[in-house]
């Protein structure tokens, strides 16, 4: 059984839907019936499953006038359980994992902002086989259905380039040896 689908077996998979929908587009508010048709969900079982998230303050109902929106919950919950939601946090973790036995590999750096279905990584270190660190995107990509494009540089290169103003803008190191 792969990683991503054990909370589909452990959980409802309409609740999954729904909390994704949010997850994927955070900051943005959706009408119940806009819920229930992005989601492929009958808008009773939408209207039951918001109420439950609405309770645990998961989901936030905003009432303008006669009309009431739900948005994804900015709390220390919301934040929790959106590590185990957002599947391309999941990528980027897996993506991780598994490159870390990949000989040579000292260091990933993500370069500029991590979007919602793809992220630039810089691979640094010494003898990179940039065949297994392909095979290793190619897979993330099916498995996730997110694209991570990657640049192997030599740490030499990297600090060469870096200092050239190559790679300007937002870096994160999410790995290093």
């Amino acid at each position: 059984m792969q990683q991503t689908d054990i909370l589909g077996q452990l959980f409802d998979e309409k609740i999954l839907r729904i909390l994704r929908l949010f997850y994927d587009n955070e900051s943005a508010e959706f009408y119940l019936r806009e819920i229930s048709k992005k989601a492929g969900i009958p808008v009773a079982s939408t209207f039951r499953i918001v109420n439950k998230l609405v309770e645990l303050e998961v989901i936030i109902l905003v009432h303008i006038k006669k009309f009431k929106l739900y948005k994804l919950g900015d709390n220390e919950n919301t934040r929790f359980l959106g590590q185990f939601i957002r599947k391309q946090k999941q990528a980027l973790e897996v993506f991780i994992t598994r490159a870390k036995a990949i000989e040579g590999i000292s260091s990933i750096i993500l370069q500029g902002r991590e979007e919602k279905d793809r992220a630039n990584v810089i691979i640094i270190g010494k003898g990179i086989e940039q065949a297994k660190v392909k095979e290793l995107c190619g897979s993330v990509r099916d498995e996730f259905n997110f694209t991570i494009t990657d640049l192997i540089l030599s740490e030499e290169q990297f600090s060469q380039m870096d200092t050239m103003g190559l790679y300007p803008g937002k870096k994160k190191t999410l790995y290093q040896r």
